[in-house]
């Protein structure tokens, strides 16, 4: 079942206060029918994305955004 929305990347850093709650919202979008692809990383703690020089995930996980991205919009 679709429900004409795009798929979905959540990256999710599992040392975050809130990572259950990105957990959650990857599968409720999952229920409500949009594809929805949700990543873990492990040891990583919230805005690690921000921090590429210091947190050894994000540059992984922004690697993994930008593919998700130019996957999505090449077409």
């Amino acid at each position: 079942m679709s429900n004409g929305l795009p798929q979905a990347l959540v990256v999710v850093p599992t040392l975050d206060p809130v990572a259950d709650h990105g957990r959650a919202y990857a599968e409720r979008l999952r229920q409500a029918g949009t594809p929805a692809r949700l990543t873990e990383h492990p040891g990583a703690t919230y805005a690690f994305l921000s921090m590429p020089g210091v947190v050894p995930q994000a540059k992984a996980a922004r690697v993994e955004i930008a593919d998700f991205l130019r996957g999505r919009l090449a077409g």
